[in-house]
Parts: C-alpha cells; sequence; structure tokens
C-alpha cells in the first residue's frame, strides 16, 4: 500500500479557516484580523468551530476555560451554549478586557453568562471551591503549566466533566521534542499523563491539536 500523503500542504490551513469555516458572527474575522495585527495567539477558526459543536452537543452548566486571551475561543463556546456559564481566568487584564468589547461587538452581552476573572491559573485552581463543580474545562494558556494543570484536576474533578486541552500538537514538535525547550517537554508530559491515567480519550487534528476526554 502507498503511503497516504499528508493533508497538511502549505497554505491548507489558512485556507479552511478562512473559507471553509462556519463563523456564526463576522466579528470572529474582525478578532482574527486584530489579533494577528498584535501577534496575539489565538485558537484557529477550525479549532473554534470544534468546541463550539462540542459544548452545544455536552450543553454543560458550566465552563471553565483557563486563558482568556481575547475571548475568541470563549465566544464560540458561548454561542455553542448560549445557557452555559463561563469563568474564563487569564493573569493579562489589559488583553482579555478585549472579550468585554466582543461581546458587544455580537450583541450577546444580554444573552450569554461570562465572567472574567484576572488571575494566575495555578493560583486560581488553589481554591478548590472554584472549579470543583466544573462540568467542561478548556485549557489553552502556558503549555509548561499543563502538566500541574492536569495534576491538579484530574483527581478531584467530579465524575462526567469533560477536558480539551489545545496545542497538544505543538506546532508538529510532539515529533521531535526538543528536551532543551520547557515547553516540549510540558506537552509531552502531558501527553504521557493522560495516556497513562485516562482510558479513552480523542485528539481533534484541526489548528494545533485539541485533545479531549471525560472523567
Amino acid at each position: 500500500m502507498k503511503p497516504r500523503p499528508s493533508i497538511y500542504v502549505e497554505g491548507l490551513e489558512p485556507f479552511i479557516d478562512s473559507e471553509l469555516v462556519y463563523k456564526p458572527n463576522t466579528v470572529f474575522s474582525e478578532m482574527e484580523s486584530y489579533a494577528k495585527e498584535k501577534n496575539i495567539p489565538i485558537v484557529t477558526a477550525a479549532t473554534g468551530g470544534v468546541l463550539s459543536q462540542l459544548v452545544s452537543f455536552i450543553s454543560p452548566k458550566t465552563i471553565l476555560e483557563l486563558g482568556t486571551g481575547l475571548g475568541y475561543s470563549t465566544l464560540w463556546m458561548a454561542i455553542g451554549s448560549k445557557f452555559s456559564k463561563i469563568t474564563t481566568v487569564d493573569r493579562h487584564e489589559e488583553q482579555a478586557k478585549a472579550l468585554d468589547i466582543y461581546t458587544k461587538k455580537m450583541g450577546l452581552e444580554n444573552q450569554i453568562d461570562v465572567t472574567r476573572v484576572t488571575a494566575s491559573v495555578l493560583e486560581y485552581l488553589l481554591d478548590e471551591n472554584l472549579w470543583l463543580d466544573t462540568d467542561f474545562f478548556f485549557v489553552d494558556c502556558d503549555k509548561i503549566t499543563y502538566p500541574t494543570i492536569f495534576r491538579t484536576l484530574w483527581p478531584k474533578a467530579k465524575k462526567g466533566s469533560c477536558f480539551v486541552f489545545d496545542n497538544v500538537l505543538w506546532h508538529g514538535r510532539v515529533l521531535n521534542p526538543d528536551p532543551k525547550k520547557p515547553s516540549d517537554m510540558a506537552v509531552m508530559e502531558l501527553w504521557n499523563e493522560v495516556k497513562s491515567q485516562v482510558s479513552e480519550y480523542t485528539l481533534y487534528p484541526v489548528g494545533d491539536g485539541l485533545l479531549f476526554f471525560r472523567k
């Protein structure tokens, strides 16, 4: 059998995000342009679409997002499940305030329940009462914190809660991680933790890779 060629050819992913992904609001494209201009990392449109569909299927009462960025992924989830109560945590107050602006631009300020918290993710997680009852965790913050976040949440999260980690393909560096780069080693450590402790998981190879599993 001939080896199957990779779909990851040059130019395909930008084409997917700009031409093939359904965007429920034109403000998403505005956010993408702003993120590119200011060099602010956000999930891809395809990743946002998958997130939105996941929460629409699961209908979690509560969502905890670790890493707000501009609020791009926050709004994808909010549109996917408007009855979910979302808490999003990020230490960068000025950058995260963009979420408030874009929420109003989308006309969603009275339709969704989103609370923005300015704090270090790891410090926020120290208070278990803030997250023990969470139904859906989305993790997209500093990669070196990924193993600690998993080890903190997984043992104590309630049964049935769902987890999604972004950037688990880490720009392809999972293929040849550099042991001198803490972020490379952290992503690989997360994979080792998940594969050794989680009975079933799903990798969505969109954007930089979404990893989904349930407690």
